[in-house]
């Protein structure tokens, strides 16, 4: 869904919110800031994070730059690498960096990236199936799993050259693809190893390798602004600043429920530019006049499969079945009734451009089926009762009560729950001393889960598959390549959130893993998808789209290969009537 989520965030950043980390070296006047509004409130800027929700991409794509980009056709090109080779015959890919700087004007090097993969998305007790975008890579499944008999097969071979040996069998020009997901950027060391619990969340802390920087966030005024980051692509001394990044800055205006809502007149009327978001009464008014793209994300309700009727397959079917995907297509007006898990950009790569239908758009039909799979599972009174915890936006409340509708029709007594911020405390052991940070409930909720914690009955996110190979999304359901890691303490692989296990499952992607044959491999994939969909750990709704409502006064708008806006060349019309008046 297109709302960002509310993640961390110490409380001491509000009072630090107007500290900035772009140079100091541009004259007074240097671009347009312009007033956009790419969300709700972002606490959390890790590219690395576990996303539960579907914009986090948008604005990581922002922030963070990784090796490879992907445009719209799906062609890859250089993005943080200036250029690359490769030996088939010994399997190794060879990338050379170009020259880019972090913004606090350090040079992005290979270590960072490096650093990134096996000691943040690989390491062993850090759940994030995200993990699964580097599994081509020679090790990485035994890095993640922390099998330290191999070695991982990326290294840096000077301070801007990486190498990276794929595995035998696989795909490279697909791990390249996987290369250019925002989730496989570079982090560093120095700054995240100093303050793992909250560098993403501390203005002060935080530095970014992409086009912008974050330079405040102030949710007490309502927004949050990123600035051009004057290292992009070139030295940040250089005179010509504006030559790789045209904003100064995007000035993102947080939609509320206070007392100014954005709506589509603040585009007629220039109060924004830019709209990421917007109410379902403005979508439906205003649709034609959107620019959409579809996304690498599919909106799902998660079943707690170790709790109660959920262990039950035929229950979770027939709750899936129920639902009217194609109404809450229609009251969403930006989504597509979901017909499998996999979106169709991705799969695509299986099925071919028109993917099959894997579950049925004839509602009467599914509705028919779900009253006879529950009247096989002969429920009691007091089981047909549950929570559907869902955040607390319009949307999700939305889509929430035509679930609820729907499965009422079943019998079943369900309470929405909705959820929006959780505060924890923590301690600073740099500072040695408390500091309370904030979290999106939901959140906080599927972190919890994929450490194997599932306080909850039913919960709504945005299932991310991080890239247009379909092995990425669906190995995230395995029960030994998922990317959530192991326990330590027990040694034990982790779950995927749901707490689902299937050994067929597990070698249809074992087969698909290892396939000889591009069909070997599709066919594995269908028979994996089609077990998910059967079996219902996750009951999949809407194919997430991007939207937006952009002004004629911007121009060079784009949307690259996985359906994120990019600003790095846009312009705006007269943006001189719309920089801040100096206050006398």
């Amino acid at each position: 869904m297109k709302r960002i989520i509310s993640l961390l965030l110490a409380s001491c950043l509000l009072f630090g919110a107007m500290l900035s980390l772009a140079s100091c070296g541009a004259p007074e006047d240097d671009g347009a800031e312009i007033a956009v509004n790419l969300g709700g409130e972002v606490f959390d800027f890790d590219p690395t994070d576990y996303y539960a929700d579907s914009n986090a991409d948008q604005i990581m794509s922002l922030l963070y730059e990784p090796l490879f980009k992907v445009n719209s056709d799906g062609e890859l090109s250089c993005a943080g690498a200036s250029d690359y080779s490769v030996d088939e015959k010994n399997r190794v890919i060879t990338v050379t960096l170009r020259k880019s700087y972090w913004s606090d004007e350090i040079r992005v090097q290979a270590s960072d990236y490096i650093y990134a993969w096996r000691d943040v998305l690989l390491e062993p007790s850090n759940p994030n199936p995200a993990a699964t975008l580097l599994f081509d890579i020679e090790n990485a499944v035994a890095t993640k799993s922390g099998d330290s008999t191999y070695s991982f097969g990326a290294v840096s071979t000077g301070a801007f050259e990486l190498k990276i040996t794929y595995r035998e069998g696989a795909n490279y020009k697909q791990l390249l693809k996987n290369l250019a997901s925002v989730a496989t950027s570079p982090l560093r060391q120095d700054v995240v190893s100093v303050a793992k619990t909250y560098w993403s969340k501390d203005v002060s802390t935080i530095v970014t390798n992409g086009p912008f920087s974050v330079k405040t966030f102030n949710y007490d005024v309502g927004e949050f602004t990123l600035a051009r980051n004057l290292g992009y692509h070139q030295n940040p001394s250089v005179k010509d600043y504006d030559d790789k990044v045209i904003p100064a800055e995007l000035v993102s205006i947080i939609a509320t429920d206070g007392e100014h809502t954005l709506s589509y007149d603040d585009i007629a009327n220039k109060t924004v530019f830019f709209m990421g978001d917007a109410s379902l009464e403005d979508r439906a008014a205003n649709k034609d006049r959107a620019k959409t793209a579809d996304d690498f994300s599919t909106y799902t309700y998660v079943f707690n499969t170790e709790k109660g009727i959920f262990a039950d397959k035929n229950v979770r079917r027939a709750l899936s079945l129920a639902i009217n995907r194609a109404e809450i297509a229609e009251a969403i007006t930006f989504g597509k009734a979901a017909t499998g898990f996999l979106p169709d950009v991705v799969a695509k790569s299986v099925y071919g451009k028109k993917p099959l239908e894997r579950i049925s758009k004839d509602h009467e039909s599914n509705l028919s089926v779900a009253k006879s799979l529950l009247s096989a599972a002969n429920l009691t009174e007091a089981e047909k009762s549950f929570t559907l915890t869902v955040n607390d936006d319009e949307e999700s409340l939305a889509i929430a009560e035509i679930a609820k509708a729907a499965w009422g029709e079943l019998g079943f007594n369900v309470t929405v729950e909705k959820v929006s911020a959780k505060a924890t405390t923590i301690i600073d052991s740099n500072l040695d001393e408390e500091k309370t940070i904030e979290d999106s409930a939901i959140q906080a909720l599927v972190k919890e889960a994929s450490y194997g914690n599932r306080d909850f009955d039913v919960i709504a996110l945005d299932w991310q598959m991080y890239s247009s190979d379909a092995i990425v999304a669906l190995s995230a359901f395995t029960s030994h390549m998922n990317g959530n890691g192991k326990n330590l303490n027990t040694g034990e692989m982790r779950k995927n959130i749901s707490g689902w296990t299937n050994a067929d499952f597990d070698q249809y992607i074992n087969l698909a893993f290892y396939a000889r044959t591009a069909e070997e491999r599709k066919a594995a994939l269908k028979n994996a998808e089609q077990i998910l969909i059967d079996e219902s750990p996750v009951a999949p709704l809407i194919f997430n789209q991007s939207f937006a409502f952009v002004s004629r006064e911007l121009k060079s708008v784009s949307i690259d290969g996985f359906g994120n806006f990019v600003f790095t060349k846009t312009e705006q019309k007269n943006y001189h009537k719309y920089l801040p008046k100096e206050e006398e």
